[in-house]
């Protein structure tokens, strides 16, 4: 069965008037499974990183502009941070916090509902432990018992 990347390959090679030993011979499979296409990065335009900072500037979260951009939120920071600007701390909302108490409440990990809401572990454990929130003891990887 010829993969994608592979009739690709050949493609290429055969519009380049590629032969001999570096081809690959036609039953060849490759080492990977291809499972799903490559995300293609967005670059943002010049303007549109001028934007993000005066949107950001003007009080817009991280999380606002990375979802109105397309880009994650890292990228975003990149872009306030390669201008110079100070990133503010990214507190979690009354409703994220509420939410996040309700999750770990049903029995969800701190990793799992930071997981789910899409924030920084630590910054959730805070806050539900704000929110008055026991946390569970933590649990230990099983090890083998000797026979």
């Amino acid at each position: 069965m010829e993969t994608e990347n592979l009739r690709r390959i050949r493609g290429s090679l055969a519009a380049a008037g590629t032969t001999g030993t570096d081809t690959l011979p036609d039953g060849a499979q490759t080492s990977r499974a291809v499972t799903a296409p490559r995300r293609k990065w967005k670059r943002l335009s010049d303007e549109a990183r001028a934007q993000v900072v005066a949107r950001y500037s003007a009080g817009d979260t991280t999380t606002v502009l990375a979802k109105d951009y397309d880009v994650a939120k890292s990228t975003i920071i990149g872009i306030l941070r390669a201008n110079n600007v100070v990133v503010r701390r990214q507190p979690m909302t009354a409703d994220q916090v509420s939410q996040a108490a309700r999750l770990y409440e049903s029995g969800l990990s701190l990793s799992q509902v930071a997981a789910t809401l899409d924030v920084n572990q630590e910054t959730m454990r805070v806050a539900i432990i704000k929110a008055g929130v026991v946390l569970r003891e933590p649990t230990r990887a099983k090890t083998p018992q000797p026979d």
